[in-house]
């Protein structure tokens, strides 16, 4: 048997006041859920009305068990979001204890280490490396490698055995302080890579120095990079030094501008079937119709051929 307790009724025993007038009316179940007895059913009373169903005018102790049963599962919804919130905070805190770590050793790092350069016979400086106060020894740092751009140029005057030859020489050039800064990296065990832009658009990277290249570097006459069985040569040219050497020349089929851009016994000239069979290939993109135009573009290039022979 199920027993209850009216909520009507005990309000009366306790003294309750009588609903105010003009109030609206509770039906007799309702006004057994009217716990303070003003008349009127707030939240809390409103959802135990629609809770009794059969109209008893009370809770049977399943509707209550139902109650504390969703209680329940709030709270412990409750409580993991607490844990959450803790985790959070605790991360928070750590990531900020590592940023003020960081700090601290970069402050004591930069009291313990200074800042070298190399310097030229002219006094040009160059290169520059972090050494430690105490031990005046290299602090090793890890670096991404380092690129320099070689452009092709042309010269009137070649001097050959100190004669001056004036004939026209297309050559690769670099400036020459970014070959003095390239031969001290070399010289430092550094990665460096040659790159070379093409007209049409096509850039090709080449890897000239590592920790196993060979360096043999004279400020003023030919300096020379030994590099996977390779030789490369920087000669003073113009202000500026012409690099050459056949690891940087393309070969056949590989993108050129001129003949003196591929290997000996190629030429560099357009072969109107490659560039026909390569934009065929171009418009056939549907799925990207917005690079068609510039993959036809770039279709449009010499290349380094074997040189026509009269038979």
């Amino acid at each position: 048997m199920t027993s209850s307790v009216s909520p009507a009724s005990a309000a009366q025993r306790d003294g309750a006041p009588a609903p105010p007038a003009g109030s609206r009316k509770l039906s007799t179940v309702s006004r057994m859920y009217d716990i303070r007895g003003d008349g009127e059913l707030d939240e809390a009373e409103l959802a135990m009305r629609h809770m009794d169903t059969s109209g008893r005018g009370y809770l049977t102790n399943e509707k209550v068990y139902q109650l504390m049963q969703d209680h329940v599962q709030t709270q412990r919804k409750l409580f993991q979001f607490k844990k959450i919130i803790i985790g959070l905070a605790v991360l928070v805190v750590i990531l900020a204890l590592s940023n003020l770590g960081t700090s601290f050793a970069a402050a004591i790092l930069s009291k313990d280490t200074v800042t070298k350069t190399e310097e030229t016979i002219d006094g040009e400086e160059f290169g520059a490396d972090l050494i430690d106060k105490k031990t005046r020894e290299k602090v090793g740092t890890q670096t991404a490698s380092d690129s320099i751009e070689v452009n092709r140029a042309t010269s009137l005057c070649v001097e050959d055995d100190s004669e001056l030859n004036c004939v026209t020489d297309s050559y690769l050039s670099v400036p020459e302080n970014v070959v003095k800064s390239m031969f001290y990296k070399c010289l430092t065990g550094r990665t460096v890579n040659v790159e070379r832009s093409f007209s049409n658009g096509h850039v090709k990277s080449t890897n000239i120095c590592s920790s196993s290249t060979n360096v043999e570097f004279n400020e003023f006459d030919r300096s020379t990079l030994e590099t996977y069985g390779h030789s490369i040569h920087f000669d003073p040219m113009d202000g500026n030094y012409k690099v050459s050497g056949d690891y940087l020349l393309q070969k056949e089929q590989e993108v050129c501008d001129v003949d003196e851009d591929c290997l000996v016994n190629l030429a560099c000239y357009k072969n109107q079937t490659a560039i026909v069979g390569c934009q065929d290939i171009c418009r056939r993109k549907r799925w990207a119709p917005h690079r068609v135009n510039a993959c036809v573009v770039a279709c449009d290039h010499s290349t380094c051929m074997q040189e026509a022979t009269d038979e």
